[in-house]
């Protein structure tokens, strides 16, 4: 059974979340922030508000897999995994 948007959502703020709290994460987080991001912007449901957020996030989970130090990476992305989660808590 599929996740609903919600779901899917709530999924991709706690990855967030957990980046940024820890700030730290691993490469298969970033592989399911690619594919949470890609399903939301396929599905027709997801509010088109989040179109920009969801890209951003796309971004940043490709560009994790090709930064020397993921670690790095997550902490220089500090202020805008804080403002993704704001922008889909809203939601």
């Amino acid at each position: 059974m599929p996740l609903q948007v919600n779901d899917q959502l709530s999924l991709l703020a706690d990855i967030l979340r957990s980046h940024q709290l820890d700030q730290c994460g691993s490469d298969s987080e970033c592989q399911q922030l690619e594919r949470l991001t890609n399903s939301l912007l396929q599905n027709p449901q997801t509010p088109i508000e989040l179109r920009e957020t969801l890209i951003a996030i796309q971004t940043y989970s490709q560009y994790s897999g090709q930064s020397p130090s993921l670690d790095q990476h997550i902490i220089q992305s500090n202020g805008d995994l804080n403002q993704w989660m704001n922008v889909i808590d809203n939601m």
